[in-house]
């Protein structure tokens, strides 16, 4: 059974919760949200759609013609523009109001109201359509799903999550405080809401190497749902000091897939999608990516990061990329030294913190080098290298304990934006830190404050409507769903 989730963006929810709530007298209030529905079945993974708000439209008063605590009715003519739109620009049409008076659930008011609403939909945009109902009640949301084809039939939504800070879930399966369950000792630490919450979450990790292989192990271990790990690379010999889950037997496979049947080993109740993809290049991957409530970036990959970098904004995701560099000297006597080594976590949402781009992680110089090096794999090993310093920061030797510890701080940062616990110093930044593993030190960047930023800033790729996957053509057309 495909169980929905619901997106809302910060702004939205300020500007609906402003509207709802603003009536005098304290009556219903109403308004319309446009949604994109994102509908990709990605395999080992329950089917689940996500409905992302990309626009409100309040109701105007003289849409209104009569209205108390307990009910609201309305014109549906003022609707029909709303209706053409939705079906122009390929959107699914919402209908969000209030209960000022308290009761707490959907009504036989709602139920009917909702009917004549797809009604009057099917009538405009025919009958392969979806609808969403929204309501606020109890400083709650609840939201159910209708369609066209079957208009008695409600859905139930897996979860409404609202992004902002911290990151706010509703409508997630609530459960029982259990002293032996797995996550008994997470729930002690942060309440049982909040293991119930990352139970409700699909979690996307780019690269399963040093980095991601235990992220993808501290998130199993968590209790978090779903877990979709993609990776191009084979597992070598050399990468058995820092990859978690894997052993000799391993080497020479898909390190994405490793992890998968390693966390099916420890019959967790985490389901895993494992995808061999590089998701600059694999549309599928890119549909798998965009399926997730919250994405980890653990890639050294340039042209990786820059598309993580706009699926973020376009697809509404919590992003948290993790990275690592540092520099290897000699001493006097030739021998190897880590003359400095940091790790870095940024987390950057929707609406908030600097991009990549902003935050220097990511530069065109270097995404145009590793192109380079991408259509010429038979570079010189001296000019390899000399383009990677050039066109990738630094040298980062893959030391175990410091890969895994930057892992630890990346999942310990999803904890942090569902139940806040960080009390970060005043010279710390919450978007971008980095940890010195020789001064053990924490350090932050300043911020740029590009305003002609067009991801962070200008925000042209925010839920951006797509002619092709991220607006890039060889990615090809996105999968339209109504």
């Amino acid at each position: 059974m495909n169980k929905p989730r619901i997106t809302l963006l910060a702004s939205h929810e300020r500007e609906l919760l402003g509207h709802l709530q603003s009536h005098p007298q304290g009556h219903e209030m109403a308004a319309v949200v446009l949604f994109r529905r994102l509908s990709h079945l990605t395999p080992g993974l329950a089917e689940s759609d996500r409905y992302i708000a990309v626009r409100v439209i309040p109701f105007e008063n003289d849409w209104v013609t009569s209205s108390s605590d307990t009910h609201i009715s309305f014109e549906l003519k003022y609707l029909r523009d709303l209706f053409r739109q939705s079906e122009e620009e390929s959107l699914v049409f919402g209908f969000v109001h209030n209960h000022p008076g308290g009761y707490p659930d959907f009504s036989h008011v709602d139920d009917d109201n909702e009917r004549t609403l797809l009604r009057a939909l099917t009538n405009r945009n025919g009958k392969d359509i979806h609808f969403v109902a929204m309501l606020w009640t109890n400083n709650a949301w609840k939201a159910r799903i209708r369609y066209g084809q079957q208009p008695e039939s409600v859905q139930k939504v897996r979860h409404i999550l609202v992004h902002g800070r911290p990151l706010k879930l509703y409508e997630y399966e609530k459960t029982e405080f259990a002293d032996e369950d797995i996550s008994a000792r997470h729930a002690a630490a942060f309440g049982q809401p909040f293991v119930d919450k990352l139970k409700s979450l699909r979690v996307g990790i780019v690269g399963a190497g040093g980095t991601g292989s235990p992220t993808a192990l501290l998130l199993a271990r968590a209790g978090v749902g779903e877990l979709v790990v993609i990776d191009n690379d084979k597992l070598e010999r050399s990468n058995l000091n820092r990859v978690r889950g894997a052993g000799l037997d391993d080497v020479g496979k898909n390190k994405a897939q490793i992890l998968k049947d390693f966390i099916a080993l420890l019959k967790l109740p985490t389901n895993v999608a494992a995808l061999e993809s590089l998701i600059d290049q694999d549309p599928a991957a890119l549909d798998a990516l965009a399926s997730c409530d919250v994405i980890f970036g653990c890639t050294d990959d340039q042209i990786g990061r820059e598309i993580l970098n706009t699926a973020l904004y376009a697809y509404a995701q919590p992003y948290i990329d993790m990275g690592l560099g540092g520099q290897i000297a000699e001493d006097a006597e030739g021998h190897p030294y880590l003359r400095y080594h940091h790790g870095r976590i940024s987390t950057i949402l929707p609406e908030s913190g600097e991009c990549l781009f902003c935050q220097g992680v990511i530069k065109d110089v270097w995404i145009r080098h590793q192109y380079a090096l991408r259509q010429n794999p038979n570079l010189a090993a001296e000019e390899a290298r000399e383009r990677y310093l050039v066109g990738g920061g630094e040298q980062a030797p893959g030391v175990g304990p410091f890969t895994s510890a930057i892992a630890d701080y990346g999942v310990a940062t999803l904890f942090d934006l569902i139940k806040p616990f960080r009390k970060l110093p005043g010279e710390l930044r919450s978007d971008f830190f980095t940890v010195d593993f020789v001064k053990m030190e924490f350090q932050s960047r300043s911020e740029r404050n590009d305003t002609a930023c067009v991801y962070c800033q200008q925000k042209a790729y925010l839920v951006v409507q797509e002619k092709y996957r991220l607006n890039r053509p060889i990615l090809g057309k996105p999968n339209v769903a109504l």
